[in-house]
């Protein structure tokens, strides 16, 4: 177990209040765009999974997501949604935490963010049946909603990881990532083709 360093701490608090500061604006605009357009909607949702990802990408420490997202929900509180986004930021944190907890963080492979993507997509679009009367929507629609949502967070997390490659290649993270043997089987995410 790697102790919680200062640096640890700063980094991840960094990622989230520039994060935080990103999803100001799309607090602003993801409420009335749900209740009004949710096709417009649905690009937007995966804007939440670029903390999570781009924090446990760079730093491959358990929590690193879930203090990233606390912090960026905390920033972003200052929108219509307040206090809700917490809650929000810290469901993408969990859901983004829960797939490398099940490989007890030994996995850093950009698959396994993609899984999870699909994996947490797929539960919004179901928990989102009754909020955006998915039944009442005629097939055409209501196909490209899902297309849509769950494109989101496929394209949000290569963006993620994308950013968190090129922050690693200018040595943002040097010294926070676990090294050692166990390292050299932990390629992280892939380059983007």
């Amino acid at each position: 177990m790697q102790s919680v360093t200062t640096r640890y701490l700063m980094t991840c608090a960094a990622i989230g209040a520039a994060v935080g500061v990103l999803l100001v604006p799309a607090n602003f605009v993801s409420a009335p765009l749900a209740a009004a357009a949710p096709l417009a909607y649905a690009p937007l949702v995966g804007l939440w999974m670029i903390g999570p990802v781009l924090a446990l990408a760079l730093i491959r420490r358990p929590g690193a997501a879930v203090l990233t997202t606390f912090v960026a929900g905390v920033v972003s509180s200052a929108s219509p949604v307040g206090a809700w986004s917490i809650v929000t930021c810290l469901m993408a944190g969990v859901a983004v935490e829960l797939a490398f907890l099940v490989t007890r963080y030994r996995v850093w492979r950009a698959w396994l963010f993609y899984l999870d993507a699909a994996v947490f997509g797929a539960a919004y679009v179901a928990s989102g049946w009754a909020a955006f009367d998915m039944a009442a929507m005629a097939p055409g629609v209501l196909a490209a909603f899902v297309v849509l949502m769950m494109g989101s967070f496929v394209v949000f997390t290569w963006l993620g990881l994308l950013l968190a490659r090129q922050l690693a290649q200018a040595g943002v993270a040097r010294g926070l990532a676990p090294s050692g043997p166990a390292r050299a089987r932990e390629v992280g995410p892939e380059p983007a083709r």
